[in-house]
């Protein structure tokens, strides 16, 4: 017999990522009763499979195929479980930078939101409750050390990595979900306080609907699902005293628009940090099965990327590596000896995300000419890197170019021409600006309190109302402007309901 669930609150939260699981925290906190809405499965230590490829299926939106409308598609990387995105990534932690925070209040006037106190105050709150620090040398591992090796001879500004996992045991296993609950991914910390302060979480609920009464938001609908996303039912929240949509930059705005809410930048200025890799071979053992995931990183703000280490399962590293039949099997044989390095373009382009018959989304989104520079900067100083570190042969992965590279003379070729979109393999990450911010409603869908402009009792707090590009990883930069906004929201409903 089909299911259905009926709920009501003071507050329906669609999605439990870095934007929603800490309006959770705030509005359950202030005493207010909520409903939070997870699409995914609430995934504990136990049920998380060592193996990649079953981990994926089980908290990462369509394994990994979710991916960008193109002849060459960029795979989207989204965590689909309770923390969202945070469950999976490797919790590399930035403050939003200054030079974005200061356009952000001349440009749109976000200056209630994101004032320098009032974010030092939400970050340093942040910082203590979900234990973030800096990576342990006991657990920095050989992949880390050798990218720390290679910025100090070619004097780059590497640094050691900041994480919200000060207890991390070098496991290795972030994306597979941590088997420790070291990570504070929002699955481990904002999620269940909140829960403990009374907070409901409906899991497996597809939300399809914002319901409103005139122009105020009273409830969101939709489908109950099984594990293979099959409808098993329906639910129906109410809500008493608003909805705050937290389901990412490519679902927000396609529930908004499935809503009825209408705006020209509804679905548009999608941006990214695309990233491609390169692969070294050492003679020295690197053993990528131990240490933090991504553990030192080279920031390149002033040329638009940032470089970081990143190490990979076994399976996921064989595919990586070049070559085929015996001569495959031969660096197989060595999969010990590997390092993986990646970068991370703070891109020009900006796309769209919308509605596709097909399955339901589509987002369409293409590199620049400049963008695609960057990406063979990224290249190529990261192979130099690898062979500053010692390594004898580098794998670039670029289409037309050759799979193994022996010294840095060969690989200086890849600056001859210019990189086109089908020779480079890209993900993207960090996703951004579908429902963007902005005090003046021509520029934005929300405003500096992340109200839908037109409506009421309609929040959105994710990474979607950045207006734009961070050049830095978000999850940091998403829960200090949402701590803000709920704080002010809960301080709004607290006068309400004074008077």
């Amino acid at each position: 017999m089909p299911s259905q669930i009926e709920d009501e609150a003071d507050f329906v939260i669609v999605g439990t990522g870095a934007g929603g699981a800490t309006a959770a925290r705030v509005l359950s906190e202030a005493g207010y009763s909520l409903v939070m809405i997870e699409e995914g499965a609430y995934l504990k230590a136990e049920d998380r499979p060592r193996e990649l490829v079953d981990a994926m299926a089980l908290a990462v939106r369509g394994m990994a195929t979710l991916a960008t409308d193109s002849l060459a598609p960029m795979p989207l990387l989204q965590g689909k479980a309770v923390g969202g995105s945070t469950a999976i990534n490797s919790g590399i932690i930035w403050r939003l930078p200054e030079d974005v925070r200061r356009d952000w209040i001349d440009t749109y006037g976000l200056g209630a939101l994101a004032s320098q106190a009032q974010l030092d105050r939400a970050f340093d709150r942040i910082e203590d409750e979900l234990m973030i620090g800096p990576t342990d040398a006991s657990v920095a591992g050989e992949n880390n050390l050798l990218m720390q090796r290679a910025a100090e001879k070619l004097g780059l500004p590497g640094h050691v990595i900041v994480r919200n996992s000060k207890a991390c045991k070098g496991s290795q296993r972030c994306l597979q979900g941590c088997p420790n609950g070291a990570r504070q991914s929002m699955d481990v910390s904002y999620v269940p306080r909140a829960i403990e302060k009374g907070a409901r979480l409906h899991t497996r609920c597809h939300a399809e609907r914002v319901v409103f009464e005139g122009k105020r938001a009273v409830g969101v609908v939709g489908r109950t699902t099984d594990a293979s996303a099959n409808k098993t039912g329906t639910f129906s929240v109410r809500a008493r005293r608003g909805v705050i949509v937290a389901a990412s930059a490519i679902w927000s705005p396609l529930l908004l628009a499935k809503s009825g809410v209408r705006h020209p930048l509804l679905g548009k200025r999608f941006s990214a940090h695309p990233g491609a890799a390169v692969v070294g071979r050492f003679d020295q053992p690197v053993h990528m099965g131990f240490g933090a995931s991504q553990g030192y990183e080279v920031p390149m703000r002033d040329r638009g990327f940032k470089l970081e280490a990143l190490a990979l399962p076994p399976d996921m590293l064989a595919a990586r590596l070049p070559g085929a039949g015996r001569a495959w099997q031969e660096r197989l044989s060595e999969l010990g000896h590997y390092a993986q390095w990646g970068g991370n373009v703070r891109m020009e382009a900006m796309g769209t995300v919308g509605n596709s018959w097909l399955d339901g989304v589509s987002v369409r989104y293409e590199p620049t000419p400049n963008d695609l520079q960057k990406i063979r900067e990224v290249l190529v100083l990261t192979g130099r890197m690898m062979f500053a570190a010692g390594a004898t042969e580098v794998y670039p992965g670029v289409g037309h170019f050759p799979e193994v590279v022996r010294s840095e003379k060969e690989l200086l070729a890849l600056e001859d021409k210019p990189l086109k979109r089908n020779q480079v393999h890209l993900v993207a990450s960090h996703l951004f600006g579908t429902a963007c911010a902005s005090s003046d409603p021509k520029k934005g869908v929300v405003g500096a309190d992340l109200a839908v402009h037109g409506r009421e009792a309609l929040h959105v707090m994710d990474a979607s109302v950045f207006p734009t590009n961070l050049g830095v990883n978000p999850q940091h930069s998403i829960m200090g402007l949402v701590m803000i906004a709920s704080e002010q929201l809960a301080a709004r409903a607290s006068s309400q309901k004074a008077a």
